[in-house]
């Protein structure tokens, strides 16, 4: 397969464009050239532990040209499926305070009194009480969602658990499974492209480290796929994982040279 021109690239943070704090070498670069060739491009991250705004700021500080409607996180797709797709006000929702400012900001009221609906987020500051009170309404059959399904998050001193740590500890406990609604969820894909305004497309470009969220959601939704080994995945994972990336690169300059052909 061809790399074709994007109409769009989305584009993962955490492992492909920077591991915790370190700007990878080439991102400042390659996130210049999708500017100044006017490409559309969305940073679209699984991390529900930190807010759009706080993403937005990061970048921003890191010397990065965006606008804060350019980062989507896994939080605002599963806050845009409520409201698109339930009449849920009432959430027992377990989240670092970053994303329970984002749901209170949309309307939705927090708490463990009588919620309509269960979400578990990335929650880096969760309590044996949270664990508790959520297993109640587990076991209570409560609607159960999730922001997304990573089991891991990658820092500069390795890997720690992400949200599918506890995901994975609720089912072997309750059985439960919950609808997921960041990457590889289609409902991910819908929300980046009601944010930009553009109709689906093949040859859009989901750029990340991951292959279970950012190659999946590529595969499953029958878009271009381009995976970074910058992050959180080898070769040898590659090798052994059912689906194919379309593309492979080092990281994202390996990307951007590849993009430079087709535009020169």
């Amino acid at each position: 397969m061809k790399l074709q021109k994007p109409p769009a690239l989305l584009l993962d943070l955490d492992g492909t464009l920077y591991v915790g704090s370190r700007m990878l070498d080439s991102t400042a670069e390659f996130l210049e050239f999708l500017r100044t060739q006017k490409i559309p491009h969305l940073f679209l991250t699984n991390n529900s532990s930190r807010s759009a705004r706080e993403y937005y700021e990061k970048l921003r500080n890191k010397g990065i040209v965006l606008e804060e409607s350019q980062v989507l996180t896994s939080g605002d797709a599963t806050i845009s499926y409520l409201q698109k797709h339930t009449d849920y006000q009432k959430i027992y929702l377990m989240g670092t305070p970053s994303l329970e400012d984002d749901f209170q900001r949309a309307g939705f009221k927090l708490t463990a009194d009588d919620p309509q609906c269960l979400v578990l987020g990335y929650d880096t500051q969760i309590t044996y009480q949270k664990l508790e009170t959520a297993s109640r309404f587990l076991y209570a059959g409560l609607p159960y969602m999730a922001t997304h399904p990573d089991l891991t998050c990658i820092t500069e001193t390795g890997l720690i658990p992400d949200t599918g740590f506890f995901i994975a500890g609720f089912r072997l406990m309750t059985g439960r499974t919950p609808l997921i609604l960041g990457k590889p969820s289609s409902n991910m894909l819908e929300a980046a492209l009601e944010r930009m305004q553009i109709e689906f497309s093949s040859k859009i470009l989901m750029v990340g480290d991951q292959l279970d969220t950012d190659i999946k959601l590529g595969v499953d939704n029958g878009i271009t796929s381009a995976l970074m080994l910058s992050g959180e995945t080898s070769l040898a994972q590659v090798e052994e994982y059912p689906l194919s990336p379309h593309f492979i690169h080092e990281h994202n300059g390996k990307l951007l040279e590849d993009l430079q052909k087709l535009y020169s």
